[in-house]
């Protein structure tokens, strides 16, 4: 199996090379053909080299927001968590002081599922910055 995946890596090396090379050859005969005395905004080589560089700053920047979903998401989860702890902690306090437990009013109630359902929606939800977009990936370097 690990020699099929190394030939695969080898493979795609291989392209990305051909392509590279294709990609310089290509700039050469559009810069061969263009007038020496072409405004910068006007050279489709430059204008090529801007818009990878724009790819590579969005590829960093979905990298990058798919972090912070993922922190967002464990944050939820932490906050969550300690607020059941909390919950059952104030029972416990409850019942050692003598007070009566009182089960919650149909208010409370309301607010403990509106609670949970947000954050249930928010660890299930995944914002579109935080999936793979399969143009990025398959468009870096052309």
């Amino acid at each position: 199996m690990e020699a099929v995946v190394t030939t695969l890596e080898t493979m795609f090396q291989k392209t990305e090379s051909d392509l590279d090379d294709i990609r310089h050859m290509l700039e050469s005969e559009i810069l061969k053909g263009l007038p020496s005395d072409l405004a910068p905004e006007e050279n489709p080589v430059a204008l090529l080299e801007e818009i990878a560089a724009v790819k590579s700053r969005y590829k960093t920047l979905c990298t990058q927001m798919r972090n912070v979903f993922a922190e967002q998401r464990e944050s939820i989860r932490s906050i969550c968590a300690a607020l059941v702890d909390t919950m059952k902690i104030v029972q416990v306090l409850k019942q050692h002081a003598g007070l009566e437990c009182l089960p919650l009013s149909a208010e409370e109630e309301a607010a403990t599922l509106q609670l949970t359902c947000q954050a249930v929606e928010l660890l299930v939800e995944e914002p579109s910055y935080a999936r793979p977009t399969s143009t990025a990936s398959t468009e870096e370097e052309h």
